[in-house]
Parts: C-alpha cells; structure tokens; sequence
C-alpha cells in the first residue's frame, strides 16, 4: 500500500474524540451530585472502552512502524526505549505530583475524603509499569494503567512481528486466542467482564485490541477493498456514543473495534470523513497529554477547588467542570511542547548515539570486518 502524509487522519481524529471521551466520562463524575451530572455519569459508563480504541490504534500504528526492524537484541533495545520515552516521562511527572500529596497526608499537612487512593505500597507496580497486572485499583494517576498494559504489548511485540514475518494469519490466531483465554478466565475465575478488567488483568485486555490493529496493517490491503460504506465510521461513532449505555459491555466493545477498523479502511482508501472534514486530526498530538493530565488538573480544580468554590457556586463542581477542560487544554499545549517533546527528543538521542557505538563495535568484531 502506498502511504501519504495524511494517510491516519481518521485514526488520528479518532483519538482525540476517544482522549475527550474519557475526560467527559470522569469529569461527569465529580459532578455526579448533580442532576446534569448524574444523568452523564449514567450515559456515558461505556466511554471507558474508548481506551480500547487507543490499544487497537497503537498496534495499526506499531506496526506501521517496527514490523521488520526489531529483529535483533539491539533493535529491539532501541524499540523498548523509544516507547518508553514516549509514555514514562509524562507518567512520572504526575505520579510525582500524587506522591507529593500522598506525603502531605502522611504528614498531616492536608486531608481527605479518599485516603485509599494514595497508598505507597502501589508505588512499585506503578514505578515499574505493572499495575495493570496487580495494582489497586483507582490510585495515584490511575488512567496510567492503560501505560502499563500498553507497555505489556510493547514487550511482546517483537515475538509478535517474527511470527508473522514467518506466516500473516499468525496474527488472526493471536486475536482470538487472547479473547478466548480472556472469555475462558473470566468464566472460571467468575473476574467479570474482562472489558472492564484494569488494575487486575488490564494488560490482556489489551491484547486482542492490539493484535487487532496489527492484523489491520498486515492485511490493509484486503481491507482497503472492502466495500465502502459512506458514513458508516461516523455514523457507527455517534450510535456508540448515543446509545452504547444501553448495550452489554462486550457489545460495545466489539463496537469499538469495527469504529477502529472502518477508520483504517478509510485512511488506506484515502477517503474523507466528517471527522477529517472537521480538521479533528490537527489536535491528535495532544492525546497523550490530554488522557495522562486530565485527573491531576481534575484534582486541582474539580477537587480542592471544588471544596472551597462548589459551595458557593450555582450548581457546584459543575460550574468549575468547563473551568478544568480550558485549564487541560492548556497544560495539554505547555507539556506537549515544554516537556514531552524535549524530554523524548534527549532520551532517544542517548540512546542513539549508544546504539551506533554498539553497532560499530559489533561489526568491528566480526571476522570478515576490516581492520
């Protein structure tokens, strides 16, 4: 397939609308004593699936990418790195900040109501990345569990992409594989939908979604033939969001992944949509910043703010809730530019400049090299 500048538009823009999704989904929360709250806390539950979107645009995107280039230790280092040079800068800076008011509390320099989402005995799972496999449940920045699954697929990718250099239906196998044994456990272990796994097998809830979008790049050409169906994302995008309260949550889910699907048809076909049309697209670097800072700005704000202001504002947090998603555009902005970019930028850079050293020390020790 041949690929152009703006051939993830619609991937793209579906980010952003997803990243939004979810900050609707926990704002409406804080303001939930309310009626209008209340009522968007109970129609909006199943925007948590958004975050599946993410997973299934991450392996289209990841593959996109790295399939090919991570079949040696030194390439797959370099892979490892760049990831996490993208994800845990951000992912420490707000992890520090709720650390901070954990030893406030600790110290008696400032209370509240949730004690229970500040205990140091998660800092570990959450330092190394593993609170998606055994973490508590809401705690510190919590949407980062996500980081962790992702980071869980990021591990397996390379076994992922020499299998199927090997044998593309590999692939396939893998989706249904990962869902089944997820299916299967739920089952016997009674853990509950595992759409709704986070802290406790949140990491393979995101393997059938990832591998999902690395069967949608190996086989974007059969796709790209699909028959087209104008409107179809679009329309299917604004049924999830209108009526999806009403499904079971393993519906919606698999609503989430034709929504992703359709958008990989549309931007292998080049195909304009709403979304696209609208310039949705133009703010998808903010993603990131927008999923991993809307809490910490929510605890400003919607929280301690919200203790001293609510009472004497009409309709309480609700009226300070467009006050939050201003101030979060705004940090979105200064950390994309001040602090994700450079930080990544000097991180990749140390490691680059390592891994031409070890490249040429590697080729200098082979027996054919010239010396």
């Amino acid at each position: 397939m041949q690929t152009t500048p703006h051939s993830s538009r619609n991937l793209d823009a579906l980010r952003i609308i997803a990243a939004c999704a979810v900050v609707v989904l926990h704002y409406s929360d804080y303001a939930k004593d309310e009626p209008a709250g209340k009522f968007m806390v109970d129609h909006t539950w199943h925007f948590n699936l958004f975050v599946d979107l993410f997973f299934v645009v991450s392996g289209f995107v990841i593959a996109s990418q790295y399939l090919g280039r991570v079949g040696d230790p030194l390439s797959i280092g370099r892979f490892i790195w760049r990831r996490l040079a993208r994800i845990y800068p951000l992912h420490l800076a707000t992890l520090t900040f709720y650390v901070m008011i954990a030893l406030m509390l600790h110290f008696g320099l400032a209370w509240t109501y949730n004690v229970a989402r500040y205990p140091l005995s998660d800092l570990p799972a959450q330092l190394l990345l593993l609170h998606a496999f055994d973490g508590a449940r809401l705690t510190f920045n919590f949407p980062s569990w996500s980081l962790s699954a992702e980071m869980f697929c990021y591990l397996l990718f390379p076994l992922v992409a020499l299998s199927v250099t090997r044998n593309k239906t590999v692939i396939l196998a893998l989706i249904v594989l990962s869902a089944l044994g997820n299916s299967l456990y739920a089952f016997l272990t009674g853990a509950g939908s595992w759409a709704d796994w986070i802290n406790k097998g949140g990491a393979f809830r995101a393997l059938p979604a990832f591998n999902l979008g690395i069967a949608c790049y190996l086989f974007r050409g059969s796709i790209a033939r699909w028959p087209a169906l104008p409107g179809g994302m679009t329309l299917l995008l604004t049924l999830f969001i209108l009526v999806g309260s009403w499904l079971p949550e393993m519906a919606d889910l698999l609503v989430i992944y034709a929504i992703a699907v359709l958008a990989i048809q549309c931007d292998c076909t080049a195909r304009g949509t709403l979304l696209t049309r609208l310039h949705a697209d133009r703010w998808s670097a903010l993603t990131y910043s927008c999923y991993m800072l809307h809490i910490p700005v929510a605890t400003i704000i919607l929280t301690f703010g919200g203790r001293y202001l609510a009472p004497h504002l009409p309709g309480g947090r609700l009226t300070l809730i467009p006050l939050a998603i201003v101030t979060l555009a705004a940090a979105s902005q200064l950390s994309l530019r001040r602090f994700e970019t450079p930080m990544r930028k000097y991180l990749n850079d140390v490691f680059d400049r390592n891994f031409r050293k070890q490249g040429r020390a590697a080729i200098a020790a082979r027996p054919d090299s010239p010396r």
